[in-house]
């Protein structure tokens, strides 16, 4: 266990401006959005009616409407995570190839799982924790604002968007970074491009086949079965909740898919001989 939280902590070192860089970019959009707003507000401020003040909605549609804007809000900073996760899981396997201390590292007295196992979770998953907080302090100010404007402060809904968001994110890393983190067992460099790539031709192949066969035989859609998996993201009213969220079939079918490239990605990096 000290082997595997050493290994967390060296991961986290080796990649911290990666991690940071997605908060600080939200952090700088949502500063800039307030700056926007308070200005717009102070001149017009004769014009305009801010305080507690009754809407033609009632309790519930006023909750709900914090809760989908806070979920929309949590999609584009989940977004702009995926972006930084998917650099971190292309190379999590051939980083130290490219730098040319892939031999150091595996002459290590530690299990090749377990060095996979860091990566895996750090690449993959450890910018949970850093959504989680930033979209913690986004759901205050969202209700804060909403308290200030429509004259209702409801942090739950917020939170519970924002609980929403992360949950979304974490179907995006289970599938589409376990991806990507097995592409970076195959491919040396360039994981995103070559493994996109790969897809794409695989995906024409299907559709020049079935051209062939007149379309009478049905052959699997790559990218769309990818994106099914992530089960019920959707902004629609019925998906917004945690019953939606977690109790779905697609996400038993992510994890079945996160495992099958976790340990593929595994046997091949272990395999894979240093100097190719």
């Amino acid at each position: 266990m000290s082997h595997f939280i050493t290994l967390i902590k060296t991961e986290y070192l080796k990649r911290k401006s990666t991690y940071w860089l997605p908060v600080w970019i939200v952090a700088g959009i949502t500063l800039l959005v307030l700056i926007i707003a308070i200005v717009a507000m102070i001149a017009n401020w004769d014009e305009i009616q801010v305080g507690f003040f009754n809407m033609a909605f009632d309790y519930e549609d006023i909750q709900d409407g914090v809760k989908i804007g806070m979920y929309g809000a949590m999609t584009f900073i989940a977004f702009v995570f995926a972006l930084f996760m998917l650099m971190n899981a292309q190379n999590s396997l051939s980083r130290e190839k490219e730098l040319d201390c892939e031999l150091f590292y595996r002459c290590q007295p530690i299990n090749i799982w377990t060095c996979s196992a860091a990566k895996y979770f750090m690449h993959v998953y450890a910018g949970v924790v850093l959504l989680f907080i930033v979209g913690f302090v986004v759901a205050i100010i969202m209700a804060i604002a909403s308290a200030w404007t429509i004259g209702g402060f409801y942090p739950g809904s917020a939170l519970y968007g924002m609980i929403l968001g992360v949950i979304t994110y974490l179907k995006v890393c289970l599938v589409f970074g376990s991806l990507y983190y097995f592409f970076s067992s195959v491919f040396n460099n360039n994981a995103f491009i070559k493994g996109t790539a790969l897809l794409g031709i695989i995906e024409l192949v299907f559709y020049i086949i079935e051209e062939l066969f007149r379309n009478t035989i049905s052959l699997p859609n790559i990218f769309a079965n990818l994106a099914a998996m992530t089960g019920n993201v959707g902004m629609h009213h019925e998906y917004l909740s945690l019953k939606e969220a977690l109790i779905d079939y697609h996400l038993l079918l992510g994890i079945l898919f996160a495992g099958a490239c976790y340990v593929s990605a595994t046997f091949i990096y272990q395999y894979k001989r240093t100097e190719m």
